[in-house]
């Protein structure tokens, strides 16, 4: 509704689906590879100052979805880390936190999604938000499956979380890889046994896990 000149000082308010400037996928699968499971800031960081930059990030947002402006049933919104991924060098990059309701945060966690039996839910989920077809969304979470397939292949990845140190001054506590490499095995074992007590077809995921 608003008037033209005005967009765009409105714009870094407006969900992602409803940006002019933007265009599909408004969300999609974002895996992070199984050697950088439970690499995160809240393994990384003080409890303190993980709550601050989750906290912000809900407040930039006035607790909305920044894809879609929904909110969830039992909590409004969780923080999502947006990671780049260097595949040559093997480095995880933050590049920011950022406020997504439970339905798009499953989307993006496709991998968590699928081991605990809902993809079929954030599949029509994905498909809704993106105005796609039921057979794009599955396309996108197939192309998704296999890119960390093929990322996690690889065990020397490593984490880079400067853009929290830069943003937030925060420090990284001094135990924070040991605790990270822990978090890792535990959601490995997690994940073996949610996918070992599920009968039918083998997935991605559960071939993969299944190696480890």
């Amino acid at each position: 509704m608003a008037q033209q000149d005005k967009l765009d000082a409105l714009l870094s308010f407006v969900p992602y689906r409803y940006r002019p400037d933007r265009k599909p996928p408004y969300i999609r699968p974002w895996m992070v590879p199984q050697a950088l499971w439970g690499f995160n800031l809240r393994a990384f960081l003080a409890p303190e100052d993980w709550n601050r930059i989750r906290k912000d990030a809900y407040a930039r947002s006035g607790s909305r979805c920044r894809v879609c402006g929904g909110r969830g049933p039992q909590w409004p919104v969780e923080a999502d880390e947006g990671w780049a991924y260097d595949d040559e060098r093997r480095i995880q990059t933050l590049k920011g936190v950022i406020s997504l309701c439970p339905d798009c945060h499953g989307v993006r966690h496709w991998g968590k999604t699928m081991t605990e039996g809902r993809q079929d839910a954030a599949l029509a989920w994905m498909a809704e938000v993106n105005g796609w077809s039921h057979s794009e969304a599955a396309q996108c979470g197939d192309q998704a499956m296999k890119q960390w397939h093929t990322r996690s292949r690889h065990t020397d990845w490593q984490c880079d979380i400067s853009w929290a140190i830069r943003t937030y001054n925060v420090v990284p506590i001094k135990d924070g890889e040991t605790l990270a490499r822990e978090l890792n095995r535990k959601f490995v074992r997690q994940a073996q046994t949610r996918v070992g007590v599920r009968a039918g077809h083998v997935t991605h995921i559960e071939h993969l896990i299944g190696e480890r």
